[in-house]
Order: structure tokens, then C-alpha cells, then sequence
């Protein structure tokens, strides 16, 4: 196989050094530009910046639509402006001076009112920084207007509001007034004067018709600010070409009446002025609109009608005779299609109006604009310059490849054809240049001394086996040649001292090396060769190891002794595996053998595991010394070892503990019978003291059986280990079988235990509430706390106070009750799931009492629901006396009261009765059950009602099951009733069940 790989090798096409280093870097430099392209792709750079750039766009229009939307409404509160007109128009209708039937007829009639608020007004325009101010008046229905008529009206403009106001208002101008104002408050008019405002109700971008026409189809109905509006178009006024976009409301007095609309006005050159658009991109091409639409946001295409544009020339429309499409996205970003180019666009919502007012329908918004080339002009710039870095990387990568290849291959190829030049001339050892590369001139060197050292090869081989501290052979065979070479000791060193290795050919050398393979043992090494036991004439073990090596056609044989080291390890691994006192196996060389065995399940048949305990060895320690404790094992292993079966693995475990396994036997019958006689030779065994007394052997132990208690050793030794630990813990020196059901109960001992120890530190526990119903009507009386826990294996109460009496813990259940149920009580009752006047039955265990400090921190707690509180305190305990008598004065001092619980089921009925003196006697479940049938129980109830009621004692009757036992125990007159057939525990109460209540209105109804 060797040889075929090798003249497939040559039959590879062979490249010149010149070609392989050029490919080499050619794939290097061709992986070096996919990772920058790779790199370049995944980082994602030029996404990043544009992403970067919209995200810069959308923080400037952010940040200027904050401080935009505050402008509009703040311009737009014209509430105070409208009350005090309201005001003044109310005093002058009371006062004759103004008619509203002629008030919007006459501009000169409506004089007065404009003059009473004209004041108002110019404060009002200094105080808002707006351009325009007016008031148009209006007392009949929109319907009944005529196109092109004026009405009476003032407009006021400030055309530079964020200049310091003059005193005299000479910075003021009126745009319309009539002319008795004029005359009385001394402002200037401007060229296009006109003493009334003309309107065109069909104009729907009027600034005082659509919050007239909306007020007047809602009856006015809602407060005059709800009907305000903004133009969503600009518009001018007659024979004045500056444009402006105004909001107004009308104006309506307290009695529902309209007669005007109140404004303000923006001009769009002083709104530009608060959209810098310079500040969207540095080279200020992008361009601020305030639009408004009343497109559903969720449709993704947004039909935007553009108020005011604040940009460079040739920047997007604001003329707002047509609408430009946006396509959106989630994020409030979009792309406008206009003019033949794409602008990037980034939208703000400006909130104007109410949720629900009549104009909200039209949204606002600050549009941010800016052309996509502008936008993206960085990172296209990026892109090109990564695409010129990947392109001059290929093209210097390239040149440089072609120079390093043809300045290393150059000194190579020199070398190689020296050496061919030699062999050519026969020369053997060649004399070779130097190339003034280290590596190359190394190798030069090399090839010139490995020449010289083949003369040597032999004799130093021959050197290095004389002086070897071990005894060394070996052979070779040339299967080219056929010929065999051994050394002398070859054969001797195997045990085959007559063979002569002169004059061997292939074929006989074989033949013996077959023949050894029957004269000994023969292992494997894990690290390749064998190990060889050969015996020696003389007597004795001799242990060599050979080991074979192939190269090509030769196969070379290396064969050493190792006797020494062989019985150094053998030796090693007896200390290991065996223990120095017993000679039994060691606990890891058990482990291993019983392993080895189940890993081979049919040969263990049935089988058993033995673990046992020496008894009494720490008395001979004590009182003989460890010397004669060492006897003691000693005799105990030997025991061991003489008295079990060869299918047996016998091992001292540790100090005083013993394992055995038993297998491969037929039936447990046939077990048993090899341990009872184990069994019979321990009694009989024993050991002489100092003292003459003789000590028989005595050893506690557990069997576990294989394979009716398991099937691995693992589970088998613990259930040993569990079976002699029980008869340790009860009578020594037997040997008893492994008994799952003990161990279960001990298991599950362990873990309830371990739960109730958990139950305490988390609290892991609830309380169900139990109603208890009056027996006259059913209403609800109180109700029971019962202990749920909820842990998986503790869930029974009985058993969780089992446990607390054996582990002296009922202080802590004591105090969880009282402190969980009272406060699961009060939740239920703030959530309104309980009756409020419904009393808590909470139980208590008489031998235990609150200590001070958590008696007072519980009052403190719930100080409201302490008149609810009834303690019940189970019949089935023994009272503590002095422990019920502070419970009796630390619940008495704070309203609660006592209620018996379980009455006869426990210790002394009538003594308990008269000791606690309750409150409530609850009449336990086993008094109930089946008492419409039982004579000896109604007479119980009966005189224990008879006892109780003139004593102001109540008696419940628990655990009623059927609608026979209601019956019953109403009719012997108990108060109060407690059962499932009412309802059952839950964490919020369930009513009365309907057949209960049916049950109690019929007995009612009978009586």
C-alpha cells in the first residue's frame, strides 16, 4: 500500500519553485482582498453612513419641530383674548350700545366693540410675537351669506414682532379697520386698507369662515377653542401680495350664541425665519415644510399640502396648489418624487388640536428635506474610495507576488541543479555553493554531512547496543534484496538459543517467529509493540519487549529485555489493587473487576452484593492496641477469603468495612446457600486476645440482590450500605437483605423532613379559606384558614405538625399561621372577595403562645381586624395551662375571641369545654358524619347545644357531607355550619352552593 501511494506521489505533476511561490502569494493576496471586500460588506460601512446621515436629519427636524409645535401653540391660546371680548360684548348688549342683529351689517355700529377691545388686541399681538391680529364678526348662519359681502372686521399686523415695540404703536398698521377707529386710536393704515373684511363662504381656506362654518353645524356645542383652526394653504389678503397662514376660533358667548371669529396671523417670509434650513445640511440645499395632511399615517404614502417651504431656490414647492406624495416608513422616514428628483425626507408630528376636535383630522407636521445626492454625497464618496483601495491592493499585491517569487526561487533553483550536476559526475559527496540564505545554506550543509555520517551508520549502531544497561537485539529483513539480518542474542534473548541466525533466508526466519508465538504469553502494549513472557530453560520468567517498525521495503525489529522493569510495575500494581493487611482486593481494584463484570451482564446470572461492618474492632483498639486491631482484620479478610466461592470478588473497603459479590449463580436459592455458610464460618472464626479470651468474629451486614434490587452496581452497594446501617442501628452481628420498603420510608422521611425544614425558610405555604354559614339563613358568618403547603412530597397539615413536634418546631408554625392567614385575609378582604363583617377562624396550638415582641408586632400589624379574630384551639392537644393563659389575655385584651376546634374527638370534652370557656364549639366531623342516622349522636349534639346556648356559646357543625346531615343539625339547633356539601376550601372563597342554600330556605320555610 506504502509503495502504491508513493508511485501515485511521483505520477503528481511537478511544479517549478518559481510557479509554487507565485500561486502561494497569488492566494494569499486573493484572500487577504475577499476579506477587506468581506469586511467591507459585512461592517456595512456605507449603510452605516447613510443610516448615520438620516439619523442626523431626523434629530435636526426633531429638535426644530419641539420648538416649532411650542410657537403654534403657544400663538394659538387665545383663550383669555376671547373671554375678555366675550366680556365686553356681553357688557355693551346689556348696556344698548351694540345690537347683535345689525352688529355684523354696520362696521361703524360694530365701532364700539372694537374699540372696547382694541387694547386687548394689540396686547395680545406683542405678547404672542405674531405677525397679524384679528377679529371678524359674524351673527348669522354661515348659510345665509352672501358671496363677496364685507363684514364689519379689524386686522392688525406687526411685520417685524420681534422688534422692541414702540410706545405710540407707530410699528402697528391696520390692514382693515372701520374709520372711527382709525380716528381714535391713532395707528397708521397701510396701502391696502379697507374699512371690513370681505370673505367668500365657499372658500374653505378662510381664515374666518371654517371655525364659523364647523361651530354653527355643532350647535356650538363644545368650548369655542375646540373649533379653532389653522389655514392649512396660505392666503393673502386683497391687493397685499405677502402671504400668511392664520389660526382662528370663533367667538361664542356663554349663552351659545356665535357672532365673530378671534385670530392670529403668521406671515410665511416671518415662518421661514423659524425654519432655518441651512441647518439640515452644511451646504444648506435642504429645504424645512410645514405641511399638513389628512392621510391615514398607516397607509405608507402620505398626501402632504405645504403651508410654508423654507428653503434655497429651486428647493421643494410651497405654492400648496398641489400636494406631494411621500412614501413612509414606521420610523418617520421618507422619499418625495419632485422635480425630477429624489429628496430624503424625515417627518415630525406637531400636535395643534385636541384628540377629538373637528379640525384634528388635519395633521400637522414638520417635514425635513434634503436631495438623496446631498444626503448620501459621503458615503458615495466612501464607496469609491474603498473600491480604488481594493482595486491598487490587487495591482500591488500582483507586482509584489512576481518579485519575491523570482528572488526566493532564484537561489533554489541554483542549488537544485548543483546537486543534479553532482549526481550526474557521480561525486558522493557533492560540494555545494552558498546561496546567502540561511535555511537554504543549512540545508546545503546538511546534505554534505548526512553523506559523510552513512559511512558511519553501522559501526554506531553496534557502539550504541554494547553499551545499552539493558540487553538489546534486533533484526532487519529487505524484501527488495530478500536477505535477513539478525543480531547474535536475537533468538537466545527469546528463548531459542539453538536457533543459529547465520544462513536464515526470509522464509525460515518466518517460520520461527511463528513458532514462538506457542511458547508464551504474548500482550499487546497500548503504545505499539508487545510484550513477550518467555520461560527460561533455567527456571524463571523472562520478559522482553519487541517492537516493528515498515519503512518502504526494509521491516526493522527492536526487541529489549524488560524483565526488571516488568516486575517493578507488577509489583506497583499489587500494592495498588490489593490491601497490605488483608491481601483482599483494594476499594478502586473492586470497583474495576465488578465493572469488568457487568459490563458482561450474562455472566452475572444472579448475583449479590455483601457489605458489612466488623463489630467491636475500636474495643480491641482500645483496649488491646492497634496492633491486635490489625489481628482482628487480619482474621476477619482470611475469613473471608477461605469461605466464599470462586465466583467471588472480595475487597476491604476501609478501616472496618468488607464488600463481596457473588455471581453467576443459577437462582437465589442457590446464593443464599454460599452466604449462609459465609455467615456460619464467621460465628466459628475467632481471634485469642492477650488476655486468653477468644473473640469470635462478629460483623453486621446488608445484602442487596442482583438483579430484583438492581441492575447496576452503584444502586446495589447503596442498597447494601442502607441494609447493614439498619441492623447496625438496631442489633448487630446479623446479616439482613435489602428491604425497599424501609428504604422508601426512610427516603421519604428524609425528604419530608428536608421540605419542612424548606417550608420554614421560604415560607412555602398557603392558606384556603373555608366559609362557615349562619344555619338560620345561610349568609356568611366566617370563615376558616386551613394550611395548604406547597411543596411536592409535604403537603398534608397533620403531617407538617407531626414533624414540628418531633423536631420541637411549633413556635414557627405558630407564628406562620397567625401571621400568613391573617394577612391573606386582609388582602382578600381590601380586594372585596370576602363579606367584611365575616369573621377569621384561625387555628392555634394550645402548648404555644406568641412571645411578647411578635404578639405586639401582630396587633400592630392588623389592629382593625382583631374584633374578626377567633383562635381555635384543637381538642385533639393537650392544653398547656400557662401557655393558654396568655393566649387567653393577649387575644381577649384585643377584641378576639376562642373557639374549641375538634370537639369530641380528643382529650376530655367536658374539661376542655370548661378550662377555655370559648366563645364557639365546633363540633368535630366524626360527630357529624351520618348523625341523621345515628341516635347517640344526636343526643351528643343536643345536650352540647343544650350546654352551650345559655351560656352565650355558639356551636358549628363541621365536616356536613350530605343534604340528611344539614337537616339533622339544624334541627338540633346548632348556629353556624361548616362542610363540603356548603362549599369547600379554596384561596377565594366560593359562595354557597344552590342546593345548601335550597336546603336552608326550605327547613326555614318548615319551621
Amino acid at each position: 500500500m506504502k509503495r502504491t501511494a508513493e508511485r501515485k506521489e511521483r505520477r503528481r505533476p511537478e511544479r517549478s519553485v518559481f510557479s509554487t511561490i507565485l500561486l502561494s502569494l497569488l492566494a494569499v493576496l486573493v484572500v487577504e482582498v475577499l476579506m477587506l471586500t468581506v469586511s467591507i460588506v459585512v461592517s456595512q460601512v456605507p449603510q452605516q453612513l447613510d443610516q448615520n446621515a438620516e439619523d442626523i436629519l431626523a434629530k435636526q427636524v426633531e429638535n426644530r419641530s419641539g420648538y416649532l409645535e411650542d410657537r403654534l401653540v403657544e400663538s394659538a391660546r387665545l383663550g383669555d383674548l376671547a373671554k375678555a371680548i366675550d366680556g365686553e360684548t356681553q357688557r355693551l348688549l346689556q348696556a344698548g350700545t351694540i345690537h347683535l342683529d345689525s352688529l355684523d351689517r354696520d362696521s361703524e355700529k360694530a365701532a364700539p366693540l372694537f374699540e372696547a377691545v382694541a387694547e386687548d388686541l394689540i396686547a395680545t399681538l406683542r405678547s404672542k410675537s405674531v405677525t397679524g391680529i384679528f377679529v371678524a364678526l359674524d351673527t348669522h348662519d354661515i348659510a345665509d351669506w352672501t358671496p363677496g359681502v364685507p363684514v364689519p372686521g379689524v386686522y392688525l399686523r406687526d411685520l417685524d414682532p420681534n422688534a422692541p415695540p414702540s410706545q405710540r404703536n407707530e410699528d402697528l398698521s391696520f390692514e382693515r379697520a372701520p374709520a372711527a377707529l382709525l380716528k381714535n386710536m391713532r395707528i397708521a393704515t397701510s396701502t391696502t386698507w379697507r374699512p371690513a373684511m370681505n370673505t367668500d363662504p365657499r372658500n374653505d381656506q378662510s381664515p374666518i369662515m371654517e371655525p364659523l362654518r364647523a361651530a354653527w353645524e355643532d350647535g356650538a356645542s363644545l368650548p369655542a377653542a375646540e373649533y379653532g383652526r389653522w389655514t392649512t394653504v396660505p392666503y393673502h389678503l386683497a391687493w397685499d401680495p405677502r402671504t400668511a397662514v392664520a389660526y382662528s376660533q370663533p367667538l361664542i358667548l356663554p349663552d351659545g350664541t356665535i357672532y365673530g371669529v378671534v385670530g392670529i396671523e403668521l406671515l410665511t417670509s416671518y415662518l421661514e425665519t423659524l425654519m432655518p434650513y441651512q441647518e439640515l445640511q452644511n451646504d444648506g440645499s435642504g429645504t424645512y415644510l410645514l405641511a399638513s395632511t389628512t392621510t391615514d399615517p398607516g397607509s405608507g404614502t402620505l398626501e402632504l399640502t405645504t403651508a410654508v417651504s423654507a428653503g434655497p431656490d429651486g428647493s421643494l414647492s410651497a405654492d400648496g396648489t398641489a400636494a406631494l406624495l411621500c412614501q413612509t416608513d414606521d420610523a418617520g422616514q421618507g422619499v418625495i418624487e419632485a422635480d425630477g428628483r429624489t429628496w430624503q425626507v424625515s417627518l415630525e408630528s406637531l400636535t395643534l388640536y385636541d384628540r377629538n376636535a373637528p379640525f384634528s383630522g388635519e395633521r400637522w407636521m414638520l417635514v425635513g428635506a434634503v436631495p438623496s445626492t446631498k444626503l448620501f454625497e459621503f458615503s458615495s464618496i466612501v464607496q469609491r474610495l474603498m473600491m480604488v483601495t481594493i482595486l491598487l491592493t490587487l495591482a500591488v499585491g500582483l507586482g509584489c507576488s512576481l518579485l519575491v517569487s523570482r528572488q526566493l526561487a532564484r537561489p533554489i533553483a541554483r542549488l537544485s541543479a548543483e546537486v543534479a550536476a553532482a549526481q550526474k559526475e557521480h561525486d558522493s559527496i557533492p560540494r555545494l555553493s552558498h546561496t546567502g540564505v540561511r535555511e537554504l545554506d543549512r540545508f546545503a550543509g546538511a546534505i554534505t554531512r548526512l553523506s559523510r555520517d552513512v559511512v558511519n551508520t553501522s559501526t554506531k549502531f553496534l557502539r550504541i547496543m554494547d553499551m545499552a544497561s539493558v540487553e538489546l537485539g534486533g533484526y532487519e529483513l529487505r524484501m527488495d534484496e530478500e536477505s535477513v539480518y539478525v543480531t547474535a542474542n536475537f533468538f537466545s534473548m527469546l528463548g531459542m538459543p539453538e536457533v543459529d541466525p547465520k544462513g536464515l533466508d526470509l522464509t525460515g526466519f518466518r517460520a520461527r517467529m511463528a513458532a514462538l508465538a506457542g511458547r508464551g504469553q504474548t500482550v499487546m502494549l497500548a503504545e505499539g509493540g508487545c510484550l513477550l513472557q518467555i520461560a527460561q530453560p533455567e527456571g524463571g520468567v523472562r520478559y522482553v519487549q519487541l517492537r516493528i517498525t515498515t519503512d518502504g521495503d526494509a521491516e526493522v525489529g527492536l526487541i529489549e529485555d524488560v524483565t526488571a522493569a516488568t516486575l517493578e510495575r507488577m509489583r506497583i500494581e499489587h500494592e495498588r489493587d490489593y490491601d497490605v493487611l488483608t491481601d483482599l482486593y483494594g476499594r478502586q481494584a473492586f470497583q474495576r473487576e465488578c465493572e469488568e463484570l457487568f459490563r458482561a451482564p450474562e455472566k452475572l446470572r444472579h448475583a449479590a452484593v455483601l457489605m458489612m461492618d466488623l463489630d467491636g474492632l475500636k474495643h480491641v483498639n482500645d483496649f488491646y492496641g492497634h496492633d491486635w486491631g490489625d489481628r482482628y482484620i487480619r482474621q476477619t479478610g482470611r475469613c473471608l477469603a477461605e469461605n466464599t466461592p470462586e465466583r467471588t470478588i472480595c475487597a476491604r473497603q476501609s478501616g472496618d468495612e468488607f464488600l463481596a459479590f457473588f455471581y453467576g449463580y443459577p437462582d437465589r436459592a442457590s446464593l443464599r446457600k454460599a452466604l449462609d455458610e459465609l455467615t456460619t464460618a464467621f460465628r466459628e472464626s475467632a481471634v485469642v486476645l492477650p488476655d486468653g479470651q477468644r473473640m469470635p468474629i462478629s460483623v453486621s451486614g446488608g445484602i442487596a440482590w442482583y438483579p430484583e434490587n438492581g441492575s447496576d452496581l452503584a444502586t446495589l452497594k447503596r442498597y447494601a450500605d442502607f441494609a447493614m446501617y439498619q441492623v447496625k442501628r438496631t442489633q448487630k452481628g446479623r446479616i439482613e437483605e435489602f428491604d425497599i420498603k424501609a428504604y422508601d420510608q426512610e427516603a421519604y422521611e428524609l425528604q419530608i423532613r428536608q421540605e419542612f425544614r424548606q417550608m420554614l425558610e421560604e415560607e412555602a405555604l398557603t392558606y384556603h379559606f373555608q366559609p362557615i354559614f349562619t344555619a338560620a339563613d345561610g349568609r356568611v358568618a366566617a370563615y376558616e384558614a386551613l394550611m395548604r403547603p406547597t411543596l411536592p412530597t409535604l403537603r398534608s397539615p397533620a403531617t407538617v405538625m407531626r414533624i414540628a413536634r418531633e423536631l420541637d418546631r411549633l413556635y414557627e408554625i405558630e407564628h406562620i399561621t397567625l401571621f400568613h392567614a391573617t394577612k391573606r385575609f386582609h388582602d382578600l378582604l381590601a380586594q372585596g372577595m370576602l363579606e367584611p363583617e365575616a369573621k377569621l377562624f384561625v387555628n392555634s396550638i394550645a402548648s404555644v403562645s406568641l412571645n411578647d415582641e411578635d404578639a405586639a408586632e401582630y396587633t400592630g400589624r392588623w389592629p382593625e381586624l382583631m374584633r374578626h379574630l377567633v383562635v381555635e384551639i384543637t381538642e385533639e392537644e393537650k392544653c398547656d395551662s400557662a401557655a393558654l393563659a396568655r393566649k387567653r389575655e393577649a387575644i381577649q385584651a384585643v377584641g378576639g375571641v376562642f373557639a374549641l376546634d375538634d370537639y369530641g374527638s380528643g382529650y376530655g370534652n367536658s374539661g376542655s369545654l370548661l378550662e377555655l370557656s370559648p366563645q364557639y364549639v365546633k363540633a368535630d366531623q366524626l360527630l357529624i358524619r351520618n348523625i341523621d342516622r345515628d341516635p347517640d349522636k344526636q343526643q351528643i349534639v343536643s345536650s352540647l347545644v343544650a350546654y352551650a346556648h345559655p351560656r352565650g356559646m355558639k356551636i358549628v357543625a363541621e365536616g356536613i357531607e350530605t343534604a340528611a346531615e344539614l337537616r339533622k343539625v339544624i334541627e338540633l339547633g346548632v348556629d353556624l355550619l361548616q362542610g363540603y356539601y356548603l362549599a369547600r376550601p379554596r384561596e377565594i372563597p366560593d359562595p354557597i352552593s344552590p342546593e345548601a342554600r335550597e336546603e336552608i330556605r326550605k327547613i326555614a320555610e318548615e319551621r
